[in-house]
């Protein structure tokens, strides 16, 4: 073993999608990172399949946005999900979660369908481009913290080499099972594992039984399968399938014994076809079993950060599959802490602006856990439902922190609400509204993305001059004027007069506004930075 440390800004346990858009993320900001995933390389299976708008507009706002869309699966056009007992039988439910058809109103961007296995690479590509250090085949097996740093025993899989290093930071990305979590001794909440299903890719032509349709999901409903249950996902719109069904580990199934033949009764069974002529495909390049297992889980962490290690994603909350919330909200946890870990780690910005990513991001993943749940029972039949609004739910949360100058009792104002209904208050999103410059409309949501700007009206030139005085690069877009308010509703949509200002994180959430400038507007902006960067802590 070596026992030199190497010194790292940032470690990363844990190289799937979440993982490595922390890695991404914090290399666009110009912060290094150690990435280690025990696996030797990513899963063949889709697993992660739908990325819904909130999380394109952050690959948007680094510029992936195309690449990830010209790698998009065939299914991306495909809408909508039913309940039925089989394909070949009529539909039981249409099923209708709330989500809008068009979210023009809201997003210059739109969702998008990219299984897990093609995504991962794109990530892993330009993280590396960018300087991240990414090793497959390396896992986390021990560490400890002090209040410097955090000390890492690593070891190389292919070799047992094992040497040390030494991160500012450790960030959990290891999954539902996080070990990390669990050498913290911080606990979960919730109704834990669900069910575990199966993941089984297939080939076969069902285009009889579909009869035209190019619906998203498929929800099984019958009594021949495992526990009545079982879902059918096209992976090309062609010839190549996923179907899951119940198994159960405590009863002593498993799916080592899901044969070829056993697989493809469940999905004849499914598919409503006694014969039909199905191929199974291999679930793991370093696998001989052919089918994957995973487990439905909703829980969540009571904690989010102890010390200097950071859980995010299924390590912070493991919710069910629903409309690419459990892929997007780690994604947006990994967002929200670059840009703090970028601020802290070039020294812009005091160590306390870190607790605010659980003090922002526990209440969502709470939220999304449990909205989660709702629509396992509506979409399962399993059970009632309560469920928001899927638009509410993605882009109408609301965060409370000491990274937010809150106005009037935002304390106690609910923490999601209709998006058409946002107005520049601080904690929130900000509204998408069409500037022009230079004959060009551009979506205030690309305008800001991914930077600190000023939002200013058409008479709030002195606020140019008070951006200067402040350690942070923030753009000052005077709307009205340098920008031409295409709908003549700045002012109205953003809670501002002409010479107001309004403050906007890189995440595109508000961090402060004030409806005119003061006497001193100066000191008034570099108050609200410090206040907000935790300077003054």
């Amino acid at each position: 073993m070596h026992t030199e440390e190497q010194h790292i800004p940032i470690l990363i346990a844990g190289g799937a999608l979440v993982g490595l858009s922390t890695s991404l993320f914090l290399a666009w900001h110009g912060v290094p990172s150690l990435v280690v995933e025990k696996h030797p390389e990513p899963a063949r299976l889709p697993r992660a399949r739908g990325y819904n708008a909130r999380t394109m507009e952050l690959f948007r706002a680094i510029g992936l946005e195309e690449t990830i869309r010209a790698a998009q699966s065939p299914t991306a056009a495909n809408h909508g999900m039913i309940r039925t007992s089989s394909l070949a039988s009529e539909e039981m439910v249409v099923l209708d979660e709330g989500a809008s058809p068009d979210l023009s109103a809201l997003t210059p961007t739109t969702g998008t369908v990219i299984g897990q296995d093609t995504l991962e690479p794109i990530l892993i590509e330009q993280a590396r481009k960018l300087g991240s250090d990414i090793r497959f085949s390396t896992e986390l097996i021990s560490f400890e913290q002090n209040e410097t740093g955090v000390s890492a025993l690593l070891r190389d899989r292919t070799n047992g080499r094992e040497w040390r290093v030494r991160a500012d930071y450790l960030i959990a990305a290891d999954g539902n099972r996080s070990r990390i979590r669990e050498a913290l001794g911080i606990k979960t909440q919730g109704p834990g594992t669900i069910a575990y299903m199966t993941d089984i890719a297939f080939e076969a032509d069902l285009s009889d039984v579909l009869r035209g349709r190019n619906v998203y999901l498929y929800y099984i409903s019958n009594p021949a399968l495992p526990d009545g249950q079982g879902g059918v996902m096209p992976l090309d719109n062609q010839r190549r399938w996923s179907f899951g069904t119940p198994i159960h580990p405590e009863r002593g199934e498993r799916r080592e014994d899901m044969t070829d033949e056993r697989c493809i009764a469940q999905i004849r069974i499914a598919v409503g076809v006694p014969d039909l002529d199905v191929k199974i495909l291999p679930a793991y390049p370093w696998d001989a079993v052919k089918v994957g297992m995973w487990e439905q889980a909703a829980r969540a962490a009571e904690r989010y950060q102890q010390g200097r290690v950071f859980l995010v994603g299924d390590a912070a909350h493991a919710v069910l599959p629903s409309g690419g919330l459990g892929a997007g909200t780690g994604i947006q946890d990994a967002f929200n802490l670059a840009w703090k870990l970028a601020l802290v780690h070039s020294g812009k910005a005091g160590s306390a602006l870190l607790r605010t990513y659980e003090e922002e991001r526990l209440p969502i993943g709470n939220l999304t856990v449990e909205q989660t749940r709702q629509r396992y029972f509506y979409r399962t039949g399993t059970g009632e439902s309560r469920m928001i609004d899927t638009d509410e739910l993605v882009f109408g949360y609301r965060y409370r922190s000491a990274a937010i100058i809150t106005e009037g009792a935002a304390e106690q104002t609910a923490l999601t609400q209709p998006p058409a209904t946002l107005n520049g208050e601080p904690g929130t999103r900000i509204p998408n509204l069409y500037v022009e410059r230079d004959g060009k409309a551009v979506s205030t949501i690309d305008l800001c993305a991914g930077k600190w700007s000023l939002l200013v009206g058409e008479q709030g030139e002195i606020w140019k001059e008070a951006a200067q005085q402040v350690d942070l690069p923030l753009q000052v877009c005077m709307i009205g004027k340098e920008w031409k308010d295409v709908a003549g509703r700045f002012g109205e949509a953003y809670g501002v007069e002409a010479t107001g200002a309004v403050l906007v994180r890189p995440d595109l959430f508000v961090a402060w506004r004030t409806c005119s400038a003061e006497h001193d507007p100066s000191g008034q902006l570099a108050r609200a930075v410090k206040r907000i960067l935790c300077l003054n802590q």
